[in-house]
């Protein structure tokens, strides 16, 4: 199984829109992998992770064959997750395709709502949405799929997923702090630890403990609960990834350094790990 990162950061982007912060300036200053997008991940070429407005970009920069991709998994429905008016494009007419059938996302409550308001304001035929139920396995594709209720703003329907192929399995786990009781629960149920887990790390180096983000010493105590539960052990690669200006240390030249000091990979945007 193949993750590619396409974007790597929470919703203002870094440099973040409108900011003149030290640290959108430095990442400017730097440029390549201090430039973060907003988030999003593809998995073999053939399976979405969130659509955000800056979808079209990640098409244009890391030539993902959209054309082609029939499924997408909805984390939750901020904008930067998912940017709904984008899918009027895929409606014939402006969108010219071969293949017809409809782009299905998977999602909860409210990314539900929001996409079937799409679908019935633009009549889109080619575009599907499907309510998931969570802690319940569901085939997408070649994939098997679990969603988990994640720790984040309630609203939003939030929620993380396993995603399993061929034996291998990512947990993909981001926009939430340390996990629901039920989705621990679940975690330590797994026949066998997960291959690659990618966390969230929004505030990097800051020392916060609210709700919905994560730190980077959150992330430390995270993995430690996750390696005595068994949902992960000591060949699982664990990246960091969802990252904020507002976080200290945050751009990638500085983290990097400070993360690998912990054992830990970070992200970037248009990384590729092969599991």
């Amino acid at each position: 199984m193949k993750l590619q990162y396409l974007g790597t950061a929470a919703a203002e982007g870094i440099p973040a829109i409108f900011c003149e912060c030290e640290t959108c300036k430095r990442a400017r200053a730097l440029g390549g992998r201090n430039i973060r997008t907003r988030s999003q991940a593809l998995i073999d070429d053939t399976l979405l992770v969130d659509f955000p407005a800056d979808t079209y970009l990640h098409y244009l920069q890391h030539a993902i064959p959209l054309h082609k991709i029939k499924h997408c998994l909805l984390t939750h429905s901020h904008e930067d997750h998912l940017y709904a008016n984008e899918l009027e494009m895929r409606k014939k007419g402006y969108a010219h395709l071969s293949d017809p059938s409809p782009l299905t996302f998977y999602s909860d409550t409210d990314g539900c709502r929001k996409i079937g308001a799409a679908i019935d304001k633009y009549k889109l035929t080619e575009v599907v949405v499907k309510q998931i139920e969570l802690f319940t396995p569901f085939t997408v594709g070649d994939y098997t799929v679990v969603a988990l209720r994640a720790a984040h703003d309630d609203a939003s329907s939030p929620v993380v997923f396993l995603i399993e192929k061929d034996g291998k399995t990512v947990f993909y786990s981001n926009d939430t702090s340390e996990y629901p009781e039920e989705s621990f629960s679940y975690l330590a149920t797994l026949k066998k630890p997960c291959d690659l887990i990618s966390l969230d790390c929004t505030e990097a180096c800051n020392h916060h403990t609210y709700r919905g983000h994560l730190t980077l010493s959150r992330c430390i105590a995270l993995r430690k609960e996750l390696l005595r539960i068994g949902a992960a052990d000591e060949n699982t690669e664990f990246v960091l990834n969802h990252f904020s200006h507002n976080g200290g240390n945050v751009t990638y030249d500085e983290f990097v350094k400070i993360a690998a000091d912990a054992d830990f990979k970070v992200s970037f945007d248009g990384m590729v790990i092969e599991i």
